[in-house]
């Protein structure tokens, strides 16, 4: 398989390979989504009838979501409603810059215990879909100000070759401070020492974001959609 053909579809490759046990499948497998704890994004071996039907046995909630973020996503068939369709950049890292030493020794491995800080810290701002068990993706890592969560990143998918650095959060109150810079490149360093090569998604509009991990080495690699859609029941 080629790194083209993972990063073009990472959601099905991720739930279809390295993290096929945090997938919910559908009957017949076509259809994958990590599981409700996690994220909603899912992923479809081919998005035809039997896909899209698969693909809604596995949203069963009446506030469901099943969310695509992969490099096509052809408009949904009759019973699915679009709720947002939007592009974002796919970026994979370069040469990534090196975290000052001072900084670095205020990165620490965040564990399940830290779950309910993290989950607390992405509600207040709002990363993207963050769960309960968002943990169990891959390694994360954040700092405590005088106890208290103030940044975090980790990796959620992870595929043949690659992890994605996700879930970047900082605190307003310590914002221009450059810990997203910080935790970032913990993550994105964490994902390279087992081998790997991180890369990340992030959404058109995000000006900052952008701006942020082009200084510290990610490289633009295409333009992903990323597409929100509800059964109609």
């Amino acid at each position: 398989m080629t790194a083209q053909q993972v990063l073009d579809d990472v959601v099905w490759h991720a739930l279809t390979g390295p993290q096929a046990d945090l997938a919910t499948a559908s009957g017949d497998g076509l259809a994958r989504r990590y599981r409700d704890e996690i994220a909603p994004f899912c992923g479809v071996e081919h998005l035809d009838d039997r896909g899209w039907a698969a693909l809604a046995e596995l949203v069963v909630e009446p506030d469901g979501v099943a969310v695509f973020l992969r490099g096509e996503v052809e408009p949904a068939p009759a019973g699915w409603r679009e709720l947002l369709r939007e592009p974002a950049t796919q970026y994979v890292a370069g040469d990534l810059t090196e975290v000052p030493a001072r900084l670095r020794r205020e990165v620490v491995e965040l564990t399940a215990s830290d779950s309910p800080d993290m989950v607390a810290l992405a509600v207040a701002t709002e990363p993207g879909p963050f769960g309960p068990t968002s943990h169990l993706t891959g390694r994360w890592f954040g700092i405590r100000h005088e106890g208290r969560l103030v940044a975090m990143a980790g990796e959620r998918m992870r595929v043949e070759g690659y992890g994605e650095v996700s879930g970047v959060c900082v605190d307003p109150s310590v914002r221009g401070e450059g810990l997203g810079a910080v935790v970032t490149l913990a993550a994105a360093h964490g994902i390279q020492e087992r081998g790997d090569r991180a890369m990340l998604h992030v959404r058109d509009g995000n000006d900052g974001a952008h701006r942020l991990y082009r200084r510290v080495g990610f490289e633009q690699r295409r333009t992903v959609a990323v597409v929100v859609l509800r059964p109609e029941w």
